[in-house]
């Protein structure tokens, strides 16, 4: 469980309405998998040719492997598809700015981000790694084998393709978030494991 969030969705940005638009917010680092996204990016861009995959997060902190990526972008020739966009304030804000979200982790603890996307309507394309399987269900986005940019590019592309699978998706997605991750949910799941250890420690005296 996780302590949750405003479940509001907002419009997305009229720079941005005719631009299918993928959302991501990460870290640039190796566990992150970036090079799996940029490849990704680079698959789905043959079949959405004005696809933009919008990166925000730190950009600075492995400068090496930042490099890399950009490196990478550059090869591809995918630089009007694939952008580095830093950081910035309130980021859960931010998913309103993609039709769909991803993230492509090698190693994730429970993330945050896709129930920030899920609680903003927006689908999730994601590496079924870590809890990310506890976040996220079939009926709110797609679970990808990591490192797989070809998968990972095919559901990109199927969602933003499919404007009804991706309606029923960010609906699936909000209920989700309000059935299991509102801050009742948590607080009732706390208590309900501290009544469970207290009744075992009654009985044990």
């Amino acid at each position: 469980m996780v302590l949750m969030l405003n479940c509001s969705s907002l419009p997305k940005p009229e720079h941005l309405k005719n631009i299918p638009t993928v959302v991501a917010l990460a870290r640039v680092f190796e566990l992150k998998d970036i090079v799996t996204m940029i490849h990704s990016c680079a698959h789905a861009s043959a079949a959405i040719s004005n696809i933009q995959y919008l990166l925000y997060g730190d950009d600075k902190a492995v400068p090496e492997y930042t490099a890399e990526c950009i490196a990478l972008i550059d090869q591809l020739n995918i630089q009007e598809n694939f952008k580095f966009m830093g950081q910035r304030p309130e980021p859960h804000l931010l998913f309103a700015e993609g039709d769909i979200s991803i993230l492509t982790s090698i190693s994730e603890g429970f993330p945050y981000t896709v129930i920030e996307s899920m609680a903003s309507g927006i689908p999730v394309v994601a590496t079924d790694v870590g809890g990310v399987r506890e976040a996220l269900d079939s009926k709110s986005g797609f679970l990808c084998k990591p490192k797989d940019s070809i998968e990972i590019g095919n559901r990109v592309v199927e969602l933003l393709t499919n404007a009804e699978l991706r309606l029923q998706m960010s609906k699936n997605g909000r209920q989700r978030v309000l059935d299991h991750f509102t801050v009742d949910k948590f607080i009732s799941s706390y208590e309900a494991c501290y009544e469970k250890l207290h009744a075992k420690s009654t009985i044990k005296h």
